[in-house]
């Protein structure tokens, strides 16, 4: 098990390069020498405070999901107007997706190697609960006839997909077009306006 009652600045500036490298060139590009050599440590040291590379990865999507996690939650319980809350909602990920760009590949990783522990995760942080108040506002918002009647699960999977793969594609898409990182995140910019344009349209009656 990793060692995680650690506070030393070893260990710490450990998880501190790793996050970067990780996002900067990811899990598969970033070797544990790379991170030892960054971090100014040696292999032993990354060993002895998380025993692998995978563990480490670990801990910092584990961090990463729970900010994401939480933001929507947040989101999605929220009293604000609906058409307010899935702008924010569409606007979350791709906020946080920017700063750890990781997390959809680190989750496709999960689904094909370890699906068990990925459920885990996802069960621990009650789900439903969200899916249920969704479900409430939906309702609410079609008896108001300001929504078509959808399923709730159309509207997640529509925004889930819209809004992931462009981070999922990121790489290959900079190499392709010839892309600087720059010029691809404008076009993320004008790319997250569509989509709130996209799930608008599908949404008004």
């Amino acid at each position: 098990m990793v060692k995680k009652n650690s506070t030393s600045d070893v260990s710490d500036r450990i998880l501190d390069v790793a996050r970067d490298l990780f996002i900067k060139n990811g899990y598969t590009g970033t070797s544990v020498r790379d991170i030892a050599a960054a971090s100014g440590t040696n292999v032993a040291h990354i060993n002895y405070y998380f025993e692998s590379k995978y563990n480490l990865f670990e801990i910092i999507f584990d961090e990463a999901f729970d900010i994401l996690f939480k933001r929507v939650s947040a989101t999605l319980t929220s009293d604000m107007p609906f058409y307010d809350m899935v702008e924010a909602w569409i606007t979350t990920y791709y906020e946080i997706l920017s700063e750890y760009p990781q997390i959809p590949i680190f989750i496709l990783n999960e689904v094909n190697q370890s699906p068990d522990t990925l459920i885990k995760k996802l069960v621990e942080r009650n789900p439903l609960a969200i899916f249920t108040r969704l479900s409430e506002r939906m309702a609410e918002e079609v008896k108001k006839g300001t929504i078509k009647d959808i399923p709730v699960i159309d509207l997640g999977l529509n925004i889930l997909s819209l809004c992931v793969f462009p981070f999922m594609f990121k790489g290959l898409a900079i190499r392709i077009a010839d892309r600087s990182e720059t010029e691809y995140n404008e076009i993320l910019a004008e790319h997250k306006k569509r989509v709130i344009d996209l799930i608008f349209s599908g949404l008004k009656p």
